[in-house]
């Protein structure tokens, strides 16, 4: 008995969803991603989120409109799973999803905030993207200032380093790490004695952890004795073994006697590992 054409659909879904493509019936590659798009607009938000997941899966720039449409469905977690395949179609759509998934910034959905946020970091640095972006660190709301100082991390483009300077002063702590975190990826020299500052003065534990972390990634002998002081006098243990740390990564001692492990950064900082 052949089967009907909801089955053959939802047999190519779970191969691509498993990455078994090859072991999925062969198919029109355009065709299936028509089909995925029409199920976009499907009553069922699972269908609707596992169409947007096969069609990042997929990576067809023509699906570029429809998931840029599904950015505002009602369902939150159909809204993430668009922005993650916005996120894998590649620069040559870049114009046209760019602007919404900036202003998927301020979703309400955290999930979808850091979608989002991951999204355009995998695109490419554009001018116009990074003064969208530097213009919503500075303007937005708090939670979208985070996710937007996430997105500049991930890009790493210099043109961002004054905004993140100034997001150093922001009243929001984890805005603060952020763009130290920004920051320590642009592995620009002219921070670290504004990091050096934020790790004797900050108030914020995560913050004053990022900015040891980040020292001992990059800093030189001009943070050295910021970072003896953080150890021997902060006032949290947390603070203090970052401290020691980054000091023992620049004097080629390495860290791994201190419990933390190689490459790992403040718990829940945004130098964190991306989904």
């Amino acid at each position: 008995m052949p089967l009907s054409p909801h089955s053959v659909i939802s047999l190519l879904l779970v191969g691509l969803m498993a990455g078994c493509v090859a072991e999925v019936p062969p198919t029109d590659p355009d065709a299936l991603i028509t089909r995925l798009v029409e199920l976009l607009n499907d009553p069922n938000p699972d269908v609707r989120q596992t169409a947007a997941m096969a069609l990042g899966k997929i990576a067809g720039p023509q699906a570029a409109p429809a998931l840029v449409e599904k950015l505002r469905d009602p369902d939150p977690i159909v809204r993430r799973d668009s922005a993650w395949a916005l996120g894998n179609l590649g620069d040559e759509v870049m114009d046209q999803v760019g602007v919404a998934l900036v202003e998927r910034l301020g979703d309400p959905s955290d999930e979808v905030k850091t979608a989002a946020a991951q999204a355009l970091g995998r695109m490419r640095a554009t001018p116009d993207l990074v003064e969208r972006l530097t213009e919503t660190l500075r303007q937005g709301d708090v939670p979208t200032k985070r996710a937007a100082v996430q997105a500049l991390a991930l890009l790493e483009a210099p043109a961002s380093y004054p905004a993140l300077v100034e997001a150093l002063r922001d009243d929001d702590a984890r805005v603060r790490q952020g763009a130290i975190a920004a920051l320590g990826e642009l592995v620009d020299a002219r921070a670290l004695p504004l990091i050096r500052d934020r790790l004797l003065h900050d108030r914020d534990v995560g913050v004053r952890s990022e900015a040891a972390f980040r020292l001992g990634k990059f800093g030189d002998a001009t943070v050295t004795s910021a970072l003896k002081s953080a150890a021997a006098h902060d006032g949290n243990a947390d603070v203090r073994r970052w401290a020691l740390w980054a000091g023992a990564q620049l004097s080629g001692r390495g860290g791994s006697d201190l419990g933390l492990r190689p490459g790992q950064s403040p718990a829940g900082g945004p130098g964190a590992e991306c989904r």
